[in-house]
């Protein structure tokens, strides 16, 4: 296994917290250059910003001027962050250009591919170069330039030290906030109760309206119900946890469509064999999807639960919760 990969992922996680390396290259900049850097930057970052707007058939040509003069002084920031003489006003586009590759060559970076084909749109002394070109190259041309210019972009920063130790200490910040956000999430969801009947083995005395059991254990509430029972005497619905649990609560789901309950009076029951059932509990008052039934009780120590209505009519619930260990 390539061990330089993990590693080059930490350090660039490193780096972007710390920012040790982007700190090291602005201490050795002076103020001048920081400035000069900066207004460069800045009036890339105009041009820029104008040329997004205008792109498109009508203001193709403008946006096309606007991102070669954008290209132009960002080169121009970067010669001048590794020369502070660098004469940037005596240098063309093309002049310009020319020193960016060497000094791209010297740090080793390797322009994108577009990069190198927007090349001759940088340089070119042509004027009307960009009103000839046909609707599709032009729109190409400008997508290739807004890429070739953010990367230019990336290479230049005019931050002095003193704001990198400000935007450090916010990163820093705001990461540590986020681990300990997710540390309480991930606590509260290892720690938090689990619903014992979700995806659990259900029977019932009938269905109808194209419901199953099983859509009062699936995990779903979806403001109508998922369980409907045929009109009957005492219709009932049961769930098979699997094995013995200290049942501690349970949280019954009515229907969410606003129909009057027809499952009341309701009995909650439980069963260590699926066939021999106790009530525990009964519900005489109407209950929905957004006001449940919950019932809490001391541990009991039970496998299966049934709940049935204990009248001729029907059985409609949304879904049925337990919790306990």
């Amino acid at each position: 296994m390539n061990q330089a990969a993990p590693s080059a992922v930490l350090e660039g996680i490193r780096e972007f917290f710390l920012l040790e390396r982007a700190e090291r290259r602005s201490s050795v900049l002076s103020t001048s250059q920081r400035e000069t850097i900066r207004a460069l930057v800045e009036a890339a970052t105009a041009r820029r910003q104008v040329a997004r707007d205008l792109r498109g058939p009508g203001g193709a040509p403008v946006a096309l001027s606007l991102y070669r003069q954008a290209a132009h002084f960002l080169a121009l920031a970067l010669l001048v962050s590794k020369d502070e003489k660098a004469d940037i006003g005596g240098l063309t586009a093309e002049a310009a250009l020319e020193k960016l590759d060497s000094a791209l060559a010297t740090d080793g970076l390797i322009a994108p591919p577009e990069f190198a084909r927007v090349k001759r749109f940088l340089t070119s002394s042509d004027p009307l170069e960009f009103d000839r070109l046909p609707i599709e190259e032009a729109d190409q041309a400008a997508e290739e330039l807004e890429s070739a210019t953010r990367w230019l972009s990336r290479l230049v920063d005019p931050r002095s030290p003193r704001e990198y130790k400000s935007l450090r200490a916010l990163r820093v910040a705001v990461g540590a906030l986020c681990v300990l956000g997710l540390l309480l999430y991930l606590g509260n969801w290892a720690f938090s109760p689990k619903n014992l009947a979700k995806g659990k083995p259900a029977a019932s005395s009938s269905a109808m309206f194209s419901t199953m059991p099983g859509g009062a254990v699936d995990g779903s509430k979806n403001g109508t119900f998922g369980f409907h029972s045929a009109l009957e005497e005492s219709p009932w619905l049961s769930i098979d946890l699997g094995k013995n649990y200290e049942i501690r609560r349970v949280k019954v789901f009515g229907r969410g469509d606003g129909v009057n309950d027809q499952s009341i009076p309701l009995a909650f029951e439980i069963s260590s064999d699926g066939a021999a059932y106790r009530q525990v509990a009964v519900r005489g008052e109407p209950f929905s999807e957004a006001d449940p039934w919950v019932i809490a009780t001391a541990p009991i120590s039970t496998r299966f639960l049934r709940l049935r209505t204990m009248r001729r009519s029907y059985l409609v619930l949304g879904e049925v919760e337990v919790y306990g260990r």
